[in-house]
């Protein structure tokens, strides 16, 4: 269902999106909004996922779930699991 949405922009937020749709990336308005609406989804996804993960770590210390911390190890667990969602994509 298409609905027919009307709005008034600042002229700030319409030279930014004048400017996107110059540089030749947009072809209009509506890619730009796509584009800034899909980057929003996914920004707020990954926020969502951290904050899980900050809960799942406040239960486990609760819970005395943990170990000793190696930030050697630490750092390479990191390095490899960006490698692999770099390799992912």
């Amino acid at each position: 269902m298409m609905l027919g949405m009307s709005y008034q922009i600042s002229t700030d937020i319409e030279s930014r999106v004048q400017a996107q749709i110059l540089s030749g990336k947009f072809a209009n308005e509506e890619e730009v909004l796509k584009e800034s609406l899909d980057t929003l989804e996914k920004r707020q996804q990954g926020l969502e996922k951290l904050q899980a993960m900050v809960r799942e770590a406040e239960e486990d210390l609760i819970a005395g779930r943990v170990g000793p911390f190696d930030l050697g190890q630490t750092l390479d667990a990191v390095r490899v699991r960006l490698a692999q969602q770099q390799n992912s994509r």
